[in-house]
Order: structure tokens, then sequence, then C-alpha cells
């Protein structure tokens, strides 16, 4: 089943779908009269989004259950079954309502259900731009020594520029384990995030955003598109 929801900043689409059998997640379980919900939140290329808060509330108000997702979008909930549930997200400094319910049938036995919310804020960057030079060892996100240069000059612009507010963002290309790319491009755009605030950046005007393989600029089918999806960018949000 796919829902749509519209407002004016951002639209969100839900999908469904049941799992034939019980799972023991995050020492969650479920039982005879609660469901397991595995509520996934991505954005709406499909990339996880992490530290959202969810929260989840029966239409007749005797139920409600709050959670934040992980790195990979997940947060598990036991929610009784025969309710209808709303859900709120909170993320982006923007809270998007579904109004519209989730239904937790009453079924015999026990039963997992797999929920996504994707969510999308409409987002304009004024410019972005490869941070070149800057790259890291396999699996690694330390700065390294001959890099340091690079980032010296981001900050030096962005000193010259106190406007200026950005995004580092990390990219991986598609080899290996989707999850674990993901968590490495985060790592990545932290480490360049921090050396920024080490060298004396305000932390309001720096965040960061690993989106591993789920952006690439070019087909992953070859070395040198490979390699050019393998970037770190500066997102420019205000100037």
């Amino acid at each position: 089943m796919n829902r749509t929801f519209s407002c004016a900043a951002f639209c969100a689409v839900l999908l469904m779908g049941f799992v034939s059998s019980a799972q023991t997640v995050n020492t969650l379980r479920s039982t005879e009269d609660s469901a397991l919900v595995n509520f996934t939140i991505t954005d709406i290329d499909s990339v996880p989004v992490e530290d959202a808060k969810l929260v989840v509330t029966s239409t007749d108000k005797s139920v409600t259950k709050e959670g934040v997702s992980d790195t990979y979008g997940h947060c598990y909930m036991l929610l009784p079954e025969g309710k209808t549930y709303t859900m709120i997200v909170y993320k982006f400094r923007t809270d998007f309502p579904f109004n519209q319910g989730l239904v937790l049938p009453v079924e015999k036995g026990r039963y997992s259900m797999d929920q996504t919310i994707r969510v999308k804020v409409i987002r304009d960057y004024s410019r972005i731009f490869n941070l070149d030079n800057v790259y890291f060892d396999v699996n690694k996100w330390d700065i390294k020594p001959e890099c340091v240069p690079h980032v010296e000059n981001l900050y030096n612009t962005l000193v010259l520029n106190p406007k200026m507010v950005i995004e580092i963002a990390g990219h991986t290309d598609s080899d290996g384990d989707a999850h674990q790319n993901l968590v490495l491009s985060q790592n990545r755009a932290d480490a360049v995030m921090n050396y920024l605030i080490k060298l004396g950046l305000d932390p309001k005007r720096v965040s960061a955003k690993g989106y591993g393989e789920y952006k690439p600029i070019v087909p992953n089918d070859n070395a040198p598109n490979k390699a050019r999806n393998r970037r770190t960018e500066v997102r420019v949000l205000d100037e």
C-alpha cells in the first residue's frame, strides 16, 4: 500500500509490508497482542535519516510511543494490535504528520510489520562544489596530513564569508555493503566538519551528512566513474 501526503515545505510517502514471522530486534519481540513494527525513515531518495524523532499515537489516544531512528533509519516499537495509529516525524526543524493511519489488525499468533516512511524537505543549495584533494584511506576517515591544507583553505573561505553556512556531504561508490558505506561516508563528513570546528568555525555554520552510495553523479560501472563518486562535497546553504 502506498500513500502520499503533501504540504508546502515537504512531501511524504508511506510504504508498508508484513513480515511473515516474528523477529527479535533490539531485545523487542512481538507478542500475542502486540505487533513488532520496524519503522525505517528515509529521505525521498531512500537515504536513511538518522536521529529523527518518531511519535506514534493511537487514534483513541490510549497509546503513545516515541523513538529515535538509528544510523540506518530504523526505529522499532511494540504496538498493541486492533488499533489505528497516526505518526509524526520530527527532523530538519520540521514536523511531518501522517494523519492517515497505520492499521494493526488483530491476528492469530505473533506477527511483525515493516513500515517505511519517506520525508523530503524542499531545500535549495546556493551552490555545490567538491572539496578537491581531500581523500581517505580504505575504510578510514582520518584527515590525512597532506589533505589538511585543503581543509584549511575551506576554513579560510568561510572566515572571509562570515554569512556562509555549509553542509559537508560524504559519498562513496557502490563497492561493499550499502549500510557500511553509509556509516563510512558519515564518519568522513563528520571528520571534515570537526576539523573545521577545531580550527575555530562556529558549529552553527556547518553540518555533516553521509549519503553513502545513494547519490552517485555517474553510474558505478567502471573504475573512473567509481572514483568520481567517491567524493566530499561542500553544499552551501546560505551565503
